[in-house]
C-alpha cells in the first residue's frame, strides 16, 4: 500500500513560485524519510541506491525495492562485506522475472563510487574489494545505540543503471543486524 500524507495551509500566504514549493516539500520530505531509515531498529548502515535507465518509473522504484529488501545484500551490508554478488543477484532476479528482460550486458553497477558490474561482468580486484570495506565500514552508524542521533548522514551507496530506458529512481534501506532480529523477537504483541 502507498502512504498517504495530507499537507494542509491556512492560505495567509500564498505560494508565489509552485515549483519552488514543490522542491522545498520534496526536500523535507526526503530528509524525513532519512530520518526514518536511519533511525529503525538495529540499523547500523543506511543504504542509499539509486536505479537508472529502467523502462519505466514502475520498475526502476520495484528493482530498487528487490535490491534493498534482499535479506542476503542486507546481511551483507551489516558485516562491511562487499559482496556484490548478492547485489548482481537481487538485481538479475529481478530482471528474470521482468516482460522485458533487459540484458544484464548492458548493465552497470557501482557501489561507493567504483565500477563493480559492466558488460555482464564483476570489474572487481582486491584493492577495489579493500576500497568497498572501507566505504561501507565509514557508513556505519555504530551499534551501541547511545549515540547522539543523527550520528551522521553518511550511506553505503550504490547505483545501478539498467541500460534499458530513461526512467530512475532512489531509494533507502538498512542494512539486516543481530540488533533488529533481537529487538523484533524479543517483546511480545
Amino acid at each position: 500500500r502507498r502512504a498517504r500524507f495530507v499537507a494542509m495551509s491556512t492560505r495567509l500566504q500564498p505560494a508565489e513560485d509552485l515549483e519552488e514549493f514543490r522542491s522545498a516539500l520534496t526536500d523535507i520530505c526526503s530528509a524525513l524519510a532519512d530520518d526514518v531509515v536511519r533511525n529503525g531498529e538495529g540499523t547500523n548502515h543506511v543504504i542509499k541506491l539509486a536505479i537508472s535507465g529502467a523502462p519505466s518509473k514502475a520498475d526502476a522504484v520495484a528493482l530498487g525495492r528487490s535490491v534493498v529488501n534482499s535479506p542476503l545484500f542486507k546481511c551483507a551490508v551489516a558485516g562491511n562485506d562487499p559482496n556484490v554478488g548478492r547485489l548482481v543477484a537481487a538485481v538479475g532476479k529481478f530482471i528474470g522475472d521482468m516482460p522485458s528482460r533487459p540484458s544484464l550486458d548492458q548493465c552497470r553497477m557501482r557501489m561507493g563510487g567504483r565500477q563493480i558490474f559492466s558488460e555482464g561482468r564483476f570489474d572487481l580486484s582486491p584493492q577495489i574489494e579493500n576500497e568497498l570495506v572501507q566505504h561501507m565500514a565509514s557508513a556505519e552508524l555504530g551499534d551501541d545505540g547511545e549515540a547522539a542521533f543523527p550520528r551522521h548522514k553518511r550511506t553505503v551507496d550504490i547505483e545501478v543503471d539498467l541500460g534499458a530506458g530513461d526512467e530512475s529512481a532512489t531509494l533507502l534501506g538498512s542494512d539486516l543486524t543481530h540488533a533488529y532480529v533481537t529487538v523484533n523477537a524479543d517483546y511480545r504483541s
